[in-house]
């Protein structure tokens, strides 16, 4: 083979390889449709294994509480395997922006907790991404 045809096969090589990595990437769908239960007062096991639970815990000396955020309600809880887990979870304080973490398949749960001044704050708000089955909301009076 000529030097000029073993290059050109080891480009066809290498950009194959960048395809076919960024299609399997492409694979992992994620659905980012805001989805809510059919009936808020009776929600599916289906529902309760998307929808956020939001736990206030204790204040600290400065004034910071921590929030809680689990997907899953009712002893259901979402799993988190290779082809189905929580993406990320976020958090906000009166339609404010708290904070949102990224989660990895398999190697990470679909838990999350900040620290939050709720001085004057009138609702939490917890949103979580079902890479299947889009992203889940659920509210709290404080």
């Amino acid at each position: 083979m000529k030097r000029r045809d073993a290059l050109k096969t080891a480009g066809l090589m290498m950009a194959t390889l960048a395809l076919s990595a960024h299609a399997a990437e492409e694979s992992l769908i994620v659905n980012r449709l805001e989805m809510k239960p059919q009936d808020a007062a009776k929600p599916t096991d289906f529902e309760l294994k998307h929808l956020p639970q939001i736990t206030l815990k204790e204040k600290d000396a400065s004034g910071y509480t921590l929030v809680e955020i689990t997907v899953g309600q009712g002893g259901i809880i979402h799993p988190s395997t290779a082809d189905h887990w929580i993406d990320f979870i976020a958090l906000y304080a009166d339609d404010k922006l708290v904070g949102k973490n990224t989660l990895e398949p398999v190697i990470s749960r679909g838990a999350s907790s900040f620290a939050v001044k709720l001085d004057g704050i009138k609702t939490l708000t917890a949103k979580a991404g079902c890479n299947l089955h889009g992203i889940w909301t659920s509210t709290l009076k404080v």
